[in-house]
């Protein structure tokens, strides 16, 4: 019999961060199986600066699976982004190989919310398992550079990797999954 609910493989990668990075569009964009989704209808709908909205939000853990280069299967687990679900994403990160921090790469407070972010997680896994993947990075006027995120991420632990990741892409997803596992990078580059 099938599990419902769950995953088979050993390796798990997390996917972590603010409500709408797109986490579960990247669990759903690189899975090679169905997904588990627990999005429901978003009570947070209050104008955020500088960020997408989006009408649904996550409320557990959305599992799918991700088959590696090497052949192996990753459970690939998004969690939810509002704080009031901390509980669910916690249970998430320790049992994970590794934790990817996706982040918004445009908005007023993207730096801060990068140094929180890197404080909640670093308090709850080792620094060793982290990954951080910045998204949408259109530019603009209040748009850090991509050298003031590695800032501080070097500030929390250097060796964390930085990944320019767009979630909407099996490829750029795929790296960000490889980066996570400490997998040799198949074209594209990790930042420090």
């Amino acid at each position: 019999m099938l599990p419902v609910l769950g995953a088979r493989s050993i390796r798990q990668v997390s996917f972590v961060g603010p409500f709408g990075v797109g986490k579960t569009t990247a669990v759903c964009t690189v899975s090679d199986s169905d997904v588990a989704t627990t999005e429901v209808m978003s009570s947070a709908m209050r104008a955020r600066t500088g960020r997408h909205l989006k009408t649904t939000t996550t409320v557990g853990l959305e599992i799918g699976e991700w088959c590696a280069p090497d052949g192996k299967t990753v459970s690939v687990v998004g969690t939810p982004g509002q704080e009031r679900f901390d509980l669910v994403r916690k249970s998430a990160m320790p049992r994970s190989t590794g934790v990817v921090l996706w982040l918004f790469g445009h908005h007023e407070a993207a730096l801060l919310d990068a140094e929180l972010w890197l404080e909640f997680i670093s308090a709850e896994v080792p620094t060793s398992k982290l990954t951080v993947a910045l998204t949408r990075l259109e530019g603009g006027p209040h748009t850090p550079q991509v050298r003031e995120f590695r800032a501080v991420i070097d500030n929390c632990d250097p060796d964390i990797p930085l990944v320019m990741a767009d979630p909407r892409d099996r490829d750029s997803v795929a790296e960000v999954l490889m980066a996570a596992l400490r997998m040799p990078m198949m074209e594209k580059e990790v930042v420090g």
